[in-house]
């Protein structure tokens, strides 16, 4: 019923991913990115309505939050999820990357520590770090191929900081963490009296049997010092227009939040932001629903491709997202593996470097694509790190 097939140019479009390649590579013309977390496929077309529906009208001034922005996320979680909420819990925010920021600057001073889990989304140490905080971190295990919480590691680094900032999928190993896990975290944090902010971005993308367990929905006692993140800009791929939400049940906690983005001056979502994510939770759910095969026909092709042409890349196991972390230590390369893909694959993925410890040697690839772009993926890394090459 949807179209996941037909590439789509996005070069003519002011695109981070495909239109600056030249500054990247001013010498080739074959680099082909798959790199920054937003997919090369068409938002639902219910989106693509409510934005030509507004851009009809010539004026675009100033926004608000219409009712609608609310009800639709909150009927969301209920339905998918079974979380019930309030609508005064939750906040606006452009993004989920800025709502950390505010997060660290409310509940934390300067040279106060923040615990984070790596590999893991690369922004939340800049923003540690350019804060004045200190970044305390909890490295991810790896058992039998399969990452897992540190719990160990985790207590340790939670001792010594104000908050905890979970990654839940974890983005890029691709894990889901399970209830029990959760819960961990949970009790940790209690015991340290940390805030938790969970980013939450990647929620709706997982892949069954895996089942994605809200924070909101782990305990009563988790929710009094909890910010959950969420966003339909994974999702239904509108990254571009800028609109998050952050669930925050605590009153104390939420007026903190408020009171930094206030002095921040990120309360006022675009024009086309509110009424995207409106008709996205309305009316993108059987489009999530059709998309969420095709993204795991894409990520058993690679990982099948890569098993017989460049056998020595393993890729971890994805549970969710449409990120695949691929193990590059087999074929030789370590450290930062940038250039390396780029000069011998003419491939642009995120280097695993950037994600911290844990990452050296590896790479996160951007599957959420054509089918024809993974199959020409697999192409150039069999050609370049094949048995044969």
């Amino acid at each position: 019923m949807f179209d996941f097939s037909t590439p789509l140019d996005r070069i003519p479009h002011d695109c981070l991913k495909w239109s600056y390649l030249d500054g990247c590579c001013p010498d080739r013309d074959d680099i082909l990115p798959m790199w920054i977390a937003d997919m090369d496929l068409a938002a639902p077309p219910a989106v693509l309505d409510a934005i030509h529906g507004r851009a009809a009208h010539p004026v675009y001034g100033y926004a608000g939050k219409p009712d609608g922005y609310y009800s639709s996320y909150m009927a969301w979680m209920k339905t998918r999820y079974g979380v019930d909420m309030r609508r005064e819990w939750i906040e606006f925010s452009p993004g989920i990357v800025p709502a950390i920021a505010s997060a660290i600057r409310a509940f934390s001073a300067p040279g106060d520590g923040v615990t984070i889990m790596p590999p893991v989304y690369h922004p939340f140490a800049h923003l540690i770090e350019a804060n004045g905080r200190v970044v305390r971190e909890a490295p991810l295990l790896v058992a039998d191929g399969a990452y897992k919480l540190d719990l160990a590691a985790l207590d340790r680094a939670a001792a010594q900081s104000k908050l905890i900032v979970l990654c839940s999928p974890h983005n890029p190993v691709g894990r889901v963490w399970t209830r029990g896990e959760l819960e961990a975290v949970a009790e940790i944090a209690e015991r340290h009296d940390a805030i938790v902010v969970a980013d939450e971005i990647h929620a709706d993308l997982v892949y069954r049997p895996n089942v994605h367990v809200p924070s909101l929905a782990v305990s009563e006692r988790l929710n009094q010092r909890l910010l959950a993140c969420w966003a339909p800009s994974k999702t239904f791929n509108i990254a571009g227009l800028q609109t998050s939400y952050i669930v925050i049940p605590n009153d104390g906690l939420r007026a903190a939040f408020a009171k930094d983005g206030e002095a921040s001056g990120v309360g006022v979502p675009n024009c086309f932001g509110t009424i995207a994510a409106q008709a996205a939770y309305e009316h993108g759910g059987p489009w999530l629903d059709e998309l969420m095969p095709f993204l795991r026909g894409n990520y058993d092709a690679l990982v099948a491709g890569l098993g017989a042409k460049a056998p020595a890349l393993k890729v971890s196991p994805c549970e969710g997202t449409f990120l695949a972390w691929i193990d590059f230590r087999g074929a030789g390369l370590a450290g930062n593996v940038h250039a390396e893909l780029l000069s011998k694959a003419g491939l642009w993925l995120d280097a695993g470097s950037r994600f911290g410890t844990g990452g050296d040697g590896w790479a996160r690839l951007n599957f959420g694509c054509p089918r024809a772009t993974v199959d020409e993926a697999v192409r150039r890394l069999g050609a370049a790190f094949g048995p044969s090459s």
